[in-house]
């Protein structure tokens, strides 16, 4: 299996948070209470200028870290087989992130 760093569980069980990329796919991971619950999205942009591909919850065990190994290499390995994109389509698709964003606010 492919190698994919990720904390020793008590670092989530600390309560810290992790972010990582493995080449266009970008996640986050933040613990619960029992679950960890993480994101995945495609680059180049930050979490807050992308669309959110899934978001999934694992148990926060050593097993669930396994899982959630497994969920990002795949995850990984999908993002990165997709063509490229264009700068422009990158713009063109933060943009649009940020209008839908800025729609869904309420207004002050």
């Amino acid at each position: 299996m492919e190698e994919l760093f990720l904390p020793v569980l008590s670092h989530f069980q600390n309560g810290n948070f992790w972010t990582a990329s493995g080449g266009r796919m970008q996640c986050r991971v933040d613990p619960g209470e029992e679950t960890l619950t993480a994101q995945v999205w495609e680059g180049p942009w930050n979490q807050g200028d992308s669309i959110m591909e899934e978001t999934r919850d694992f148990p926060l065990t050593d097993g669930g870290l396994e899982e959630l190994r497994a969920w990002l290499l795949a995850w990984t390995a999908e993002m990165n087989a997709r063509p490229p994109r264009t700068l422009a389509e990158n713009l063109r698709r933060r943009d649009a992130v940020r209008a839908q964003r800025a729609e869904a606010a309420p207004e002050e």
